[in-house]
């Protein structure tokens, strides 16, 4: 009746990787980079770098095995028209950079195995689909599963954003939840079946209570429940111009915690201590 054990479960994970972000301190945060067999979650007001985390991510989990990355493709579904090849390409053509120089100062014996590694590539490796309603979502999502199935290497599902795809298409609260919850639930299912990394982005919006009022992340309680991981993205308003903090506010592997970022022409990176 019984296959597996805690123990067994746990060195499954011990030896599963995750999509670094190229920030250190959020990668540890959040347990190796963004995990795989989970969602992720990168919530935020507009202007806080989750479009930017996202394309970042979809170039990182392209990195070599070699390398230690996931050498895997990824998918993209884009609901707010904030998707920029221009500068995915950006992002790119520094990841290609920094990995060369990696092998030409650590591992000079990956040089030939690496040589593949290019911006054309890695643009190539990005699978794009612009989504109107929700019933392209789901559609969307069907097409993900077969190419899966078909022994595609897909290792990264984006939504950028959940929320907006779900605010501006349904008016009714109970049937928000109901969507929410069927496309979570498919996700969830490939992100175990398959051991893909399903990251999603969501909106912020204001809670009254009598007088007070709070910020708080799209979507509701019920929405909360379905994620695995929440990292608030937001300014800092202490740092120079592109320093951003990410508050890891739902984890499996830390506790409660904040960390500076910076957002580079480079793409996403970590902040040097002084």
């Amino acid at each position: 009746m019984f296959t597996k054990t805690s123990w067994d479960l746990w060195k499954e994970e011990c030896k599963q990787l995750g999509v670094v972000t190229f920030c250190r301190d959020l990668d540890q945060a959040i347990g190796s980079g963004v995990p795989v067999g989970m969602i992720s979650e990168f919530c935020g007001p507009p202007g806080s770098g989750k479009t930017q985390m996202c394309l970042q991510l979809c170039i990182n989990a392209q990195i070599p095995a070699q390398l230690g990355g996931l050498g895997a493709k990824a998918v993209y579904f884009d609901t707010n028209f904030g998707f920029h090849p221009g500068r995915l390409q950006e992002i790119a053509s520094a990841c290609v950079r920094h990995c060369q120089r990696l092998v030409q100062i650590h591992k000079k014996e990956l040089v030939a195995a690496t040589r593949d590694f290019t911006i054309d590539r890695l643009m190539n490796g990005v699978y794009y689909r612009h989504i109107h309603e929700c019933s392209e979502m789901l559609e969307g999502i069907e097409t993900l599963e077969r190419l899966l199935k078909s022994g595609e290497k897909i290792k990264l599902v984006v939504i950028d954003s959940i929320s907006f795809l779900i605010r501006n298409n349904i008016e009714n609260s109970f049937e928000r939840i109901q969507v929410d919850h069927v496309i979570l639930t498919k996700l969830h299912v490939l992100a175990q079946q398959y051991k893909c990394a399903i990251v999603i982005t969501n909106d912020v919006t204001t809670r009254i209570n009598g007088q007070d009022s709070q910020v708080i992340p799209a979507l509701g309680d019920t929405h909360s429940h379905k994620i695995n991981q929440r990292v608030i993205l937001g300014q800092s308003d202490e740092d120079p111009a592109g320093v951003h903090i990410a508050s890891v506010e739902k984890g499996l592997f830390r506790t409660r915690m904040a960390v500076k970022f910076q957002i580079s022409q480079a793409g996403i990176r970590g902040v040097r201590k002084k």
